[in-house]
Formats: structure tokens, sequence, C-alpha cells
């Protein structure tokens, strides 16, 4: 039923799973007014709500691991992970402690490719989920010098596949990944960016403040001046053959070179944010709103 969280909570992000079965997480608006550091989760599955409970971290980000066993997989910003699903809850730790990865950075971005769950924050950072308990360190030729002072992080990863990753980040920075080395790109912008998304069109996208969207693969990028707007766009998702986008009050989908405002129907939210798609569904999930498109009709979800 619409409105069953918004009264007291705020959407932070989500992970379709199957067309019928979706993973929020949320944060309560008052512990939020408090400043205490927390998460909750649930699962909407056929219009019916699940309490997957709470945890005493905020979260970076949300993907669908694949192995050992096809369930939710969120993770904090210091690598704490919360897995459910399958019959399965437990939580796990990305290095050897939270302290280990703060000492770093915080994480940032997470997303499923291939089989496996990647997570990247800052100082370069990138981790991969081989298995249950077990995160493995990948980073090596991207993470700085141990003597350098510089500030530089990823914000988001995606990839065609497990040897075809790109990560883009702080000062506009693009990296990508053959599966057993790195090699940085070259970018058309100093700009942070702040999504990432190789799309089934064959290219990569690319997207950042005031409206940034970049396009291009392997050493070809540039900028796509769509003239649209300047809000910062913070998700991607590719969906029946056209590229998403999401700003924090808006949805759009690419048209050549410009944006177009999604048509929601009578039912607009008042916050969009951020974008997942899987099994022919595509939710955008805003602080306040989440909607759901089947590809004939958007519906409120809540």
């Amino acid at each position: 039923m619409p409105g069953h969280w918004t009264h007291t909570f705020s959407f932070a992000t989500g992970a379709v799973r199957f067309h019928d079965l979706t993973y929020v997480a949320m944060s309560g608006d008052e512990l939020d007014r408090e400043k205490i550091s927390h998460a909750y989760f649930s699962e909407w599955d056929a219009g019916t709500w699940r309490d997957l409970g709470k945890t005493s971290w905020p979260i970076a980000g949300m993907a669908i691991a694949r192995k050992p066993m096809q369930q939710m997989c969120a993770v904090g910003l210091y690598g704490q992970v919360k897995l459910a699903g399958s019959g399965d809850l437990h939580e796990e730790q990305i290095g050897t402690s939270p302290d280990a990865i703060r000492a770093r950075g915080p994480l940032r971005g997470v997303r499923t490719i291939g089989e496996h769950v990647y997570a990247v924050g800052m100082n370069r950072q990138v981790w991969r989920r081989d298995d249950a308990h077990q995160w493995r360190s990948i980073d090596e030729g991207a993470r700085p010098a141990t003597d350098s002072h510089a500030v530089v992080g990823f914000e988001a990863v995606d990839g065609f596949s497990e040897t075809d990753i790109y990560a883009v980040g702080w000062d506009g920075e693009i990296w990508h990944y053959d599966g057993s080395a790195w090699q940085q790109k070259p970018s058309p912008t100093n700009i942070v960016l702040t999504r990432v998304l190789c799309a089934d069109d064959g290219t990569v996208y690319a997207s950042g403040r005031k409206g940034l969207l970049l396009g291009g693969r392997g050493d070809s990028w540039e900028v796509i001046d769509h003239a649209s707007m300047i809000d910062d766009i913070w998700d991607l998702a590719w969906y029946q053959d056209k590229l998403y986008l999401s700003t924090m009050y808006g949805l759009f989908t690419l048209d050549q070179d410009k944006l177009l405002a999604v048509d929601f129907g009578e039912d607009l939210p008042d916050s969009c944010y951020r974008l997942s798609a899987s099994d022919g569904v595509l939710w955008s999930i805003g602080s306040k709103d989440i909607m759901a498109f089947d590809g004939d009709s958007w519906a409120r979800i809540d």
C-alpha cells in the first residue's frame, strides 16, 4: 500500500531482483535528525513489505549477489555488508575491519558485474566478492602510492563483463580493468563523475554534477551536450533500449542529444534519485517516492 513507509522513513536506495521482488534501504527520519548512523532494510514482494532488520551503519550502495546464492548485498561506508534472501540473512566485513577501510576512505559505489559484486571507494579502492565472507582487493595498479597526498577516489563502477570494467570518480577520472590490470583513460572533464553505466548499446555513459553526461568507451570519450538542465545527475539505467537519467527531483530519457522528462501520468513523484532495472521493470527510488515502470505505465509503490 502506498504510504507504508514515507511518513516516518526516507528511502536511500534499492535493487530489483525480480519483477515482483525488490530490496530497499531506508533511514528513519527521527534518527536522521538526531544524526544517528543507521539503515533499515525491507523487501517488497508482490505488494507485501517484509522487514529485513536494521544496522548501525549507513549504506554506500546495494546490488544483487549471484553467488553462492542470489540475494541482496548492501554495503556500508566502511565495508560492513548485509546480505538477505534465498532463506539466508547474515553480515560480512570487507577488509579486516571498518577501521581498515576508514584508513583509506569510505566506499562509494556497489555493482553486480558478471557473477560477482564489486565495491569501489576513496583512494581508488576496488573490492570483489568472490564468495561468502570472501572480499578480495583488486585495486593494484590503480591504488595511489603510499606517499601520495592526492585526494582521489572512485564513486561508481560497472562493466560489460568481468574483463571489461569501468570505474569513475574524482577529478573526472575514468579507469578500465581488463580482469588483470587497471589503466587510466583520457577524460574530457575534471568534474567529479558519480555514476557509470555500461549500456546495452555498447556505450559507456558517465554522469556527474551540474548535468554533466559523458559517452564513450576505451580511449574515446566526449561530453554529451544535451543543454537540457544543470541539476546533478545521480543515477543511470538502461531500460527498453533507452538511457534513463535521474536527478534528485526528476527522471529523464536521452533522445539523441536531448533529455526528455519522463511522463509519470497523474501521480508525479516529488523525488527520484536512484534507479534499478531488472527482469522487465524499472524502479525510481526517491527519498519519499518509489515508482515502478513495467514498460507501459508507472505505478506508485510507496
